[in-house]
């Protein structure tokens, strides 16, 4: 009996709210370059080691062990080289068609397997994943070591940003890669034009101007910052935090004491966009704390502009670029005291303004195009 072709991808965290890898499984799925799409993940003990988001994909999770590695150094090698033990054999059991691997963890796996069934490799790096937040010391020089060497066996690299496929190409001397931004797909979400829905759930007056901040409540998200800036901001500026994360106690505290501070639970993904029309003002804080930062170009800056409304966010090269063609928001320099002006110097009139712009920019943006470009990676690979 034939085989289905198998589109296989590697992640090493549990793949629970990977929107990603399912935008790129339907996108190729959809385009029939495969009949199957295998994800391997990490199992923590509270989740199944095989589901079935739809017919056609799948999550198989192994049982690895690297999320916290031990203080000794031969130990933690031990743990490394099982985990990609585990994901070669798991890989090979499934001969898939193609590899697609997310992120430099699974990496020496992902080559291993490629090279054993004889198939192409797609490298989706989702950061500059040696530059990223927290990782220094032996750990970043050996990521580099790994990657320098591994990389030139991929049939193909995908980015996040054009800095990021920049530094790339220079850093180590390959064709640049294809850029997929990470831009959500909102083809089956609606978005009804309720922008008081965040208004009447915290009984915020008109005349105030919301601020929101989605998505991950951590360290290095400008969190703690943020907080300060609006619990000084006064009566007419309100903030909204919608997310989850290691900070989300701090936020609870903190909007206890101030009137004007809010925190709302991570809400369903097909639920983002109709609280996202309830802003005036989207907030992206995401510290310059490591390279991949400074170039990035994240989702929510995307989930804001195609809900319609206007950014506030850092003048670095991505997203400084955007803004700066489409004048769809505010830039921001580095420091609390520039967010704090930021935030009081907004007013309800070029609000309006930038609304307008946004959603003309939003225009720009959309999964349909990005998809296009993975679908070209996948005919030249598979080719």
């Amino acid at each position: 009996m034939r085989r289905r072709r198998v589109n296989l991808h590697l992640f090493e965290t549990p793949a629970t709210h990977e929107t990603r890898f399912l935008k790129g499984a339907f996108a190729v799925l959809g385009a029939g370059l495969a009949e199957e799409v295998v994800l391997l993940a990490r199992q923590p003990g509270d989740l199944p080691s095989d589901e079935h988001p739809t017919d056609c994909v799948r999550v198989v999770r192994l049982p690895l062990n690297t999320r916290v590695l031990p203080a000794n150094k031969l130990l933690a090698l031990i743990k490394i080289a099982e985990a990609q033990w585990r994901f070669f054999r798991a890989a090979v059991r499934i001969r898939p068609q193609s590899v697609h691997c997310h992120s430099l963890s699974p990496l020496p796996a992902a080559v291993w397997a490629a090279r054993r069934l004889g198939v192409p490799l797609v490298y989706d790096a989702h950061e500059l994943e040696t530059e990223r937040n927290g990782l220094r010391g032996l750990k970043q020089k050996v990521d580099r070591w790994v990657e320098r060497r591994l990389i030139r066996y991929c049939d193909a690299v995908i980015v996040v940003s054009d800095s990021i496929a920049d530094w790339y190409a220079r850093a180590y001397r390959i064709e640049r890669p294809a850029v997929v931004r990470n831009i959500p797909d909102v083809r089956n979400q609606t978005s009804p034009e309720d922008r008081g829905i965040l208004r009447r759930r915290f009984g915020i007056k008109d005349e105030a101007l919301v601020f929101l901040y989605q998505g991950g409540l951590f360290v290095g998200r400008r969190i703690e910052q943020l907080l300060r800036v609006f619990a000084q901001a006064g009566p007419t500026r309100h903030v909204v935090f919608m997310g989850y994360g290691e900070l989300e106690g701090l936020v609870r505290e903190t909007a206890a004491r101030h009137s004007n501070i809010h925190f709302l639970p991570a809400v369903p993904p097909g639920e983002v966009l109709r609280h996202t029309v309830g802003a005036d003002v989207g907030l992206v804080g995401v510290e310059n704390v490591c390279l991949s930062y400074y170039y990035c170009l994240p989702n929510k800056f995307f989930e804001y502009l195609l809900a319609g409304i206007p950014v506030l966010a850092n003048d670095w090269p991505e997203m400084g670029k955007v803004v700066r063609e489409h004048g769809c928001g505010w830039l921001v320099g580095e420091g609390e005291a520039n967010w704090l002006a930021a935030v009081q110097r907004v007013n309800q009139a070029e609000v309006e303004a930038a609304r307008v712009r946004a959603g003309q920019a939003a225009r720009n943006f959309s999964w349909e195009n990005e998809e296009k470009v993975l679908l070209e990676v996948y005919r030249q690979v598979l080719s």
